[in-house]
């Protein structure tokens, strides 16, 4: 193989790796009630009620870690069809999350 199909190949691995989302459909998108709030979230944002905010998704091993502009993250694990866990990286808080929709 020829060295610039190798970078080019190489550039698309490791675009798709950093995004982690080429033909992903973000399991997590939908309504979710986490004990404490309802949370909405999309493939591209997140509204814990202040209004949808724009987020960086990148998957790791399963989980969801959602970077926002003001350095904020929160991670989402155990994302099944009805429950997944909430986490806040800079509080420590975490929730059960229940599927309204």
């Amino acid at each position: 193989m020829r060295p610039e199909f190798i970078a080019v190949a190489a550039a698309i691995v490791l675009a798709t790796a950093t995004t982690g989302f080429a033909g992903d459909n973000a399991p997590y998108a939908g309504i979710w009630d986490c004990e404490v709030s309802t949370f909405t979230f999309t493939k591209d944002t997140y509204d814990s009620g202040e209004g949808p905010m724009p987020q960086k998704v990148e998957k790791e091993e399963g989980n969801y870690i959602l970077s926002f502009s003001d350095g904020y993250q929160i991670g989402l694990s155990s994302v099944t069809d009805t429950t997944m866990q909430w986490f806040s990286m800079q509080t420590g808080d975490q929730f059960e999350c229940k599927r309204v929709k």
